[in-house]
């Protein structure tokens, strides 16, 4: 992933992922003995916090592994070097938008209640446009292919 195109398709098919989270819980058969009402909302709290803590870590990784280095001219995107910077800095943000998205599933499967997966989903989803791979992360390396 040392271009925009590949960047693009790869969060492409993470963001589509979102998509499955929802859908799948629908797909499953109600559990056997799924939680009741008030374990759901205990489990929910605690997932929300998870989901909340994530969605925090997306900006601090994407600030100090990505863009406090590009503005300080620290990181040169010409050098492959740089560029596997930013791929990482990328994934792992990227990776962490997904998982508040698996973070609804796994609610929601537990739980015997799809909905839940929803609002994960949404979540994830506005993280996931927050962070795209936006053309400064590939400036210097397009200048140089």
């Amino acid at each position: 992933m040392t271009n925009a195109r590949s960047a693009w398709t790869v969060w492409a098919a993470m963001f589509a992922s979102l998509a499955l989270y929802v859908w799948l819980p629908t797909l499953l058969p109600p559990r056997a003995a799924p939680w009741r009402a008030d374990q759901t909302a205990v489990a929910a709290f605690v997932v929300a916090i998870f989901a909340t803590a994530a969605g925090v870590a997306t900006f601090a990784i994407r600030e100090s592994l990505a863009l406090r280095p590009l503005r300080s001219g620290g990181l040169d995107l010409s050098t492959a070097e740089g560029r596997a910077r930013i791929r990482n800095a990328l994934l792992v943000t990227w990776l962490l938008c997904d998982l508040i998205g698996v973070f609804g599933l796994v609610l929601a499967i537990a739980s015997s209640r799809p909905g839940l997966a929803v609002p994960y989903a949404i979540a994830a989803a506005v993280f996931f446009v927050i962070h795209h791979p936006h053309p400064r992360y590939f400036e210097a390396s397009r200048a140089t292919a």
